[in-house]
């Protein structure tokens, strides 16, 4: 893909609309047009969705983020890598969410989990 074609912000949160309109109505003012705070958004929709045990949700989301990865532009890169990959390793960690790692994220994610915070081994 061409450096032009490369997925941004906008088309990262246009998908997010389209697919997954629940999670586009949790960004408050003060998220809007700021990327990371948008993806920690994200992230914490993960998050309850682990908590709520809602697993298919979980797999649904964490194989959009992957498939966002493989086009995402430097800023979309970074931002993912840092409030979604990084925060979500160093933040808080359950049995539940534990649980959710190993059998729902995409094995590529699970790594990278794993690799920042080996906890979640």
């Amino acid at each position: 893909m061409s450096p032009s074609k490369r997925l941004n912000r906008d088309a990262f949160i246009q998908a997010i609309e389209a697919q997954f309109p629940e999670v586009a109505e949790t960004f408050d003012e003060i998220d809007q047009g700021l990327l990371h705070l948008e993806v920690a958004a994200f992230r914490r929709c993960v998050e309850r969705a682990m908590d709520e045990g809602r697993g298919w949700d979980v797999e649904r989301y964490c194989r959009f983020v992957v498939d966002a990865l493989v086009n995402a532009d430097d800023s979309l890169d970074n931002a993912i890598g840092v409030s979604f990959l990084e925060d979500f390793a160093l933040g808080d960690f359950t049995s539940q969410r534990h649980e959710a790692v190993h059998q729902r994220m995409p094995g590529s994610m699970r790594d990278e989990i794993v690799r920042i915070d080996d906890r979640w081994h």
